[in-house]
């Protein structure tokens, strides 16, 4: 029985062989699908992800293409249209509102070149809108308000009405608040316009103008040919001040003995810098010539030369330093002279002796011809 059991169980050489064959096809067999599920998979994700490049370039091609739809060009006039428009002409709204913003300061289109003042537009856009651009002779710039704004020049205001001192003004408003009378000339569509009258007020008298933008038609025009009954008594005495400052221009001023009145009746000083000339004269000793009078800080050169013919200047009562005994705080008081300046001619003299004359101040490497020829004026050696 046992031989019959082993004989059932033993293989003979070729069978083993055969079985080894069969479990390495089998085995080749399980792999085979495996492989094959493998490289199917890899193609399909393959495909898949072209699939997805190929519908992203669609998306951005579908939305160039609905960029390019949205611009449109169309005849318009640079100072009348709104964001939308400027949006479809291809403008972000960004740089829409920065054009509108523009113009509500006061930016004007005058001709079509001037649509190139705008950072947005470069030279190639520039050439695709000038065809559609449009303008109209002389129009004025739209704003988002209910009314057009201007720029206004502020004169100046008084508890009651003033009607003198306007007639080299074209145009001249007024405006009551809170029983104050302001007056203003204007308005001007550019702020440049308006400052180049600002200007000419200063010269006028008017010291203490500014620039205003406010509606066009802000406040009321007055005739300045005339007054009002009303306040005929209250104005007597401005008139009257008026003609005495009228006849005060026939008078010269000598400017290192007049007072703050004496420089108020110049055109185009008041008393802020009525102030200033006496107080820098004061510093100074005195002037040595009306080219001083420009050096006043804040007033206008021009103002000075508009006024020269009723200036003169004498020099005899200026007030001098002596040299010889001065210390370097002294000296170094006057507005011409720095401290560097101040010791070094203080040292020179304690190290030798004292000045014979003035010019030996030059000794000073500091003092040369041009400082010399401003300090001498006002030094002195006994």
């Amino acid at each position: 029985m046992k031989n019959k059991l082993k004989d059932f169980f033993n293989y003979s050489s070729s069978e083993r062989k055969g079985s080894i064959a069969l479990i390495l096809l089998l085995l080749l067999v399980l792999s085979g699908y495996w492989f094959i599920d493998f490289f199917v998979n890899s193609s399909d994700r393959e495909f898949e992800n072209l699939s997805e490049e190929i519908k992203s370039l669609a998306k951005i091609d579908n939305n160039l293409n609905n960029e390019v739809k949205k611009i449109q060009y169309f005849k318009f006039n640079p100072n009348q249209i709104g964001k939308e428009s400027w949006m479809i002409l291809g403008f972000s709204e960004k740089q829409s509102i920065s054009i509108i913003n523009y113009r509500e300061k006061g930016g004007y289109f005058y001709k079509k070149e001037d649509l190139k003042r705008l950072y947005v537009v470069d030279d190639s856009l520039y050439v695709l809108l000038e065809p559609y651009i449009v303008l109209e002779a002389k129009s004025k710039p739209k704003s988002n308000y209910s009314t057009d704004k201007c720029y206004f020049v502020k004169l100046t205001e008084d508890t009651v009405p003033v009607y003198d001192g306007f007639s080299e003004l074209e145009k001249v408003v007024c405006n009551i608040k809170n029983g104050v009378y302001s007056y203003y000339t204007g308005g001007f569509a550019s702020v440049e316009r308006a400052k180049e009258v600002q200007l000419e007020a200063v010269l006028i008298g008017f010291n203490r103008t500014e620039v205003k933008r406010l509606s066009c038609n802000f406040g009321f025009a007055i005739n300045k040919a005339k007054t009002n009954n009303k306040y005929a008594g209250k104005q007597l005495d401005k008139i009257k001040t008026s003609s005495l400052k009228s006849e005060l221009l026939n008078f010269k001023i000598e400017i290192n003995t007049a007072d703050t009145s004496g420089f108020k009746s110049l055109k185009g000083i008041g008393s802020y810098y009525s102030n200033k000339i006496v107080k820098y004269r004061s510093a100074l000793g005195g002037f040595t010539s009306i080219e001083q009078l420009k050096e006043v800080y804040g007033i206008l050169p021009l103002i000075i030369d508009q006024n020269v013919s009723r200036l003169i200047v004498d020099s005899v009562g200026i007030k001098k330093v002596n040299v010889n005994t001065c210390n370097t705080a002294d000296l170094q008081k006057h507005p011409y002279i720095n401290w560097n300046i101040a010791n070094s001619i203080v040292q020179i003299r304690k190290s030798q002796k004292p000045y014979e004359s003035i010019e030996e101040i030059k000794k000073s490497d500091l003092v040369n011809d041009e400082i010399y020829r401003k300090i001498a004026p006002y030094l002195k050696t006994e």
